[in-house]
């Protein structure tokens, strides 16, 4: 069964190689590096940069997932981030499916790291080689909610 991606529009410009293309919301300034995402609520700012596909080196299996890691910075001593992630397979160039996905609030720090995985540990794994692309949308949920924003990884080829 094939899933449709949340993250079509991104995912397309992905395959097309046009991500850096895309504007950031206008709401947040623009990531220094242009796959994070950057988002902000109240007086909190936030980037998330996923890392490229890998397999796993701390599984006892063999599977494949992305990391995405959220650092924060404002006038909150902490702030509640969620991360919506989508592993997806296929081509460099071409339509992409949603192999795996994950969802998750953590609470980050003022000046500290969170990271957030895709696919969770206990959730439908991935082991199959091919093409992966990780994308993700970020928000701040709380103190005070905020803007979206997205990013994505580079796409991978995993044998």
């Amino acid at each position: 069964m094939i899933r449709r991606s949340w993250f079509t529009s991104s995912a397309a410009a992905v395959a097309v190689g046009l991500a850096s293309a895309v504007p950031p919301p206008a709401a947040a300034s623009p990531p220094a590096d242009p796959l994070a995402a950057a988002f902000e609520g109240g007086g909190a700012h936030c980037t998330a940069r996923p890392e490229n596909p890998h397999w796993s080196s701390g599984a006892a299996d063999r599977r494949i997932l992305f990391k995405t890691r959220v650092a924060c910075a404002g006038t909150y001593p902490a702030v509640t981030v969620r991360i919506d992630g989508q592993l997806l397979r296929g081509p460099l160039v071409g339509p992409k499916a949603v192999a795996a996905f994950s969802s998750r609030e953590q609470t980050v720090r003022n000046g500290k790291t969170a990271t957030f995985y895709t696919p969770l540990a206990d959730a439908k794994q991935v082991s199959a080689p091919g093409w992966y692309t990780g994308v993700i949308r970020g928000r701040i949920t709380a103190p005070q909610p905020g803007n979206l924003d997205d990013g994505h990884t580079q796409t991978v080829r995993l044998e």
